[in-house]
């Protein structure tokens, strides 16, 4: 919520604008003879109070000062600088100078303009689309109103009103047939633009078949690489969402495929690599996770900050999928091209610890102690308090591996207990007890309770430590 300025604040922006005239100290004049015109008056009269022009009134109710045309500009000119680095109030303060005070209708119209996108910059939906609303209604020949019907529909669309929304971007068509073709390239965009935003709107509220035709009739006019590859990604997206599975997996393939620079390229990768999964195809998603991951995309690009968001998310987000599915061969690949990503040890060290836990499954307690020792070592003495509670569980963890694989040695060197002699039967003797002979490898005959009819032989359960009072439990990544 935008608070409206003080008297005091109006003063301060409007001494900074308004240029001194003259030496600018203010001194009190010398009195003059009796019937001489005060300085700087020759041949004028000096106009009494009762016959000084009556100053306008400016937002609430403040009184503003008439001011020359160049200083109309000046204020313009400060409300463009303040709304561009945020100072919303002191850009409230010009903008409602100029629309209160100026004479001349372009200015005006600017000055309603910037004052509608201050509003909507300040989260003032309402009273932007009510100021826009004032500006086309009272200027429709000033040459930003296509500009201002396309910040409209966006207004509406994010108050809610997609019908309005619409049908402002549909009177940007309209009101570019009437602006002057020197300007024709500047509002063939503007109409493009318009077109996109059509789509989008039936996009974000569910009409997807109307939303496909529109991006695909975006495909048809001559646009740039950047709005090309934007409309084609936006296609096999509202594919997605309308849950054409089939044609969704082969216009994400396309895309990627086609525009392997384009900066939709990496959100395609995750929702092809999503879907996958999704049809049970997760040889296929590893494998296209993988290639996120480990493709090197040019560091010092734009869009590289967004390559980097999209091979975390995804490698994160299929890895544990991975993990909860009992895969930790896959899970495992991931998490270790996960850690390749960045050096940080608020990024390298949960990874690390989801890497020991995979090891753990996969019963390579030495690969498991490896990984918990090296967040101990990179670490150190004292670590930093987001990754305190990673240490201390990789330090619990690895204790209780230690004590294991100590457990384990001493086992094996009291060697196999010697078994009751009611236990041992003679070559194909019958058992009276019900038991059947069970050889294992390396050891005398054992006896083991025959399994019921039609049932599966149950595999060996993988040995496991003892649980240590009060041990902490791994966080989920």
């Amino acid at each position: 919520m935008i608070r409206l300025p003080s008297f005091s604040t109006f003063l301060l922006v409007w001494a900074v604008v308004v240029p001194l005239h003259g030496s600018g100290d203010h001194e009190a004049a010398p009195a003059q003879p009796p019937g001489t015109p005060p300085v700087g008056t020759e041949g004028h009269s000096q106009a009494s109070p009762s016959e000084a022009p009556a100053a306008p009134s400016g937002p609430a109710g403040e009184v503003v000062a008439k001011t020359p045309v160049d200083e109309q500009a000046s204020l313009l000119r400060l409300g463009e600088t303040k709304l561009a680095s945020g100072d919303l109030e002191s850009a409230l303060v010009a903008y409602n100078a100029v629309a209160s005070a100026a004479e001349d209708p372009l200015q005006i119209a600017t000055a309603l303009l910037g004052l509608a996108r201050t509003l909507r910059k300040s989260g003032e939906g309402v009273k932007a689309a009510a100021t826009y609303e004032l500006l086309l209604r009272d200027h429709p020949d000033f040459g930003e109103t296509p500009s201002a019907l396309l910040e409209l529909g966006r207004t509406y669309r994010e108050l809610g009103s997609p019908k309005l929304a619409i049908a402002r971007f549909y009177s940007v068509l309209n009101a570019t047939l009437r602006m002057p073709e020197a300007e024709g390239l500047r509002y063939r965009r503007t109409v493009r633009t318009a077109q996109f935003e059509i789509a989008e709107t039936h996009l974000s509220t569910g009409d997807y078949a109307t939303a496909i035709k529109f991006f695909n009739r975006l495909n048809l006019l001559d646009l740039a690489p950047v709005d090309r590859a934007r409309a084609r990604f936006k296609v096999a997206y509202a594919r997605l969402l309308a849950g054409e599975d089939l044609a969704a997996l082969t216009a994400l393939r396309s895309f990627i495929e086609q525009e392997p620079v384009a900066e939709q390229n990496p959100e395609a990768r995750f929702l092809l690599a999503t879907l996958l999964a999704k049809l049970g195809r997760h040889d296929e998603s590893l494998q296209v996770t993988l290639d996120l991951l480990r493709h090197e995309h040019e560091r010092v690009t734009p869009n590289a900050p967004a390559w980097l968001a999209w091979q975390r998310r995804t490698g994160n987000q299929l890895a544990n999928q991975f993990y909860t599915r009992s895969d930790f061969m896959g899970a495992l690949l991931l998490f270790r091209a996960l850690a390749e990503l960045d050096a940080a040890q608020e990024w390298r060290l949960p990874i690390l610890y989801q890497i020991g836990l995979c090891e753990e499954r996969l019963n390579q307690q030495a690969a498991a102690l490896e990984a918990y020792g090296e967040i101990a070592k990179v670490a150190g003495d004292k670590p930093l308090p987001m990754i305190a509670d990673i240490v201390r569980m990789a330090a619990w963890r690895a204790d209780q591996l230690g004590w294991f694989t100590r457990a384990q040695v001493d086992l094996g060197e009291l060697g196999p207990p010697p078994l009751p002699p009611a236990a041992v039967f003679a070559p194909n003797a019958p058992s009276a007890q019900g038991l059947a002979e069970v050889p294992l490898p390396g050891g005398p005959e054992q006896t083991v309770e025959p399994a019921p009819a039609g049932a599966s032989p149950a595999a060996p359960a993988a040995p496991s430590a003892p649980a240590a009072p009060g041990a902490p439990s791994a966080p989920a990544l």
